[in-house]
């Protein structure tokens, strides 16, 4: 009797496409383990869904959509603190205010307190005002952006500069002081102190410092909207 010749079994589908999966995946072990320039790709800009866009002109058609742009930072005139006549030929001007004060440290029930410079707070809101008093500052910390910000054709929010461009120092010194300013402020280490000595601070003492984005060559990432570059 002739022997029936048995049929071959087909490899399940689900077989197939496991098997290419894991030949894929020890292929890329391979290359990444024995080629050390093999890299898988960095993720760009344009994959995050930013648009690199030329500074000029300004397209409209990009409204609403998430930019980066490269150009020139421009004013029209310097930033300025008009309260204490501070100005400066940059972007942006900013006034940090400390003022030599009643500090409280709360651990659960307990408080203590002690006097230091700082950010000016509301003693009356300490857990024992009592003998702990500070005065309230006249003016706080805050920023001045120079008037007619562009970059190339676009206008630039202040916010968005500062968020993007760590601001640096600017130290001041007695001679950019208004007159009238002159009388209450001394300059000292770069920085305006106003009711005692420096050396010897003392409750209720001012200290204020400038910071400043320069102009220049700037790159921003921003969402466009009627020819600005606004954070969102």
């Amino acid at each position: 009797m002739a022997k029936r010749k048995r049929k071959k079994t087909a490899m399940p589908r689900w077989s197939v496409v496991a098997l290419a999966v894991l030949v894929a995946i020890a292929a890329l072990w391979f290359m990444r383990a024995h080629l050390p320039a093999f890299r898988l790709p960095a993720m760009t800009g344009a994959s995050r869904g930013v648009l690199a866009i030329d500074a000029s002109p300004v397209n409209a058609a990009n409204d609403g959509r998430r930019v980066r742009v490269t150009g020139l930072l421009t004013a029209s005139a310097p930033a300025q603190d008009a309260q204490l006549g501070m100005r400066a030929g940059d972007a942006v001007l900013l006034r940090n205010v400390e003022m030599y004060q009643w500090r409280e440290h709360c651990a659960g029930a307990a408080c203590s307190y002690d006097t230091g410079w700082g950010a000016p707070v509301d003693s009356r809101k300490f857990r024992d005002p009592k003998g702990h008093e500070s005065p309230q500052a006249p003016f706080a910390s805050t920023a001045f952006a120079a008037p007619g910000l562009k970059l190339g054709a676009f206008g630039v929010d202040a916010a968005l500069l500062v968020a993007q461009h760590a601001p640096h120092d600017y130290p001041v010194t007695d001679a950019g002081l208004a007159p009238n300013m002159a009388a209450s402020f001394s300059a000292h280490g770069g920085a305006l102190y106003a009711g005692g000595d420096p050396a010897h601070p003392h409750v209720g003492m001012l200290r204020v410092s400038y910071r400043v984005v320069p102009l220049g060559a700037a790159t921003l990432e921003g969402v466009q909207h009627d020819g600005k570059l606004l954070p969102r």
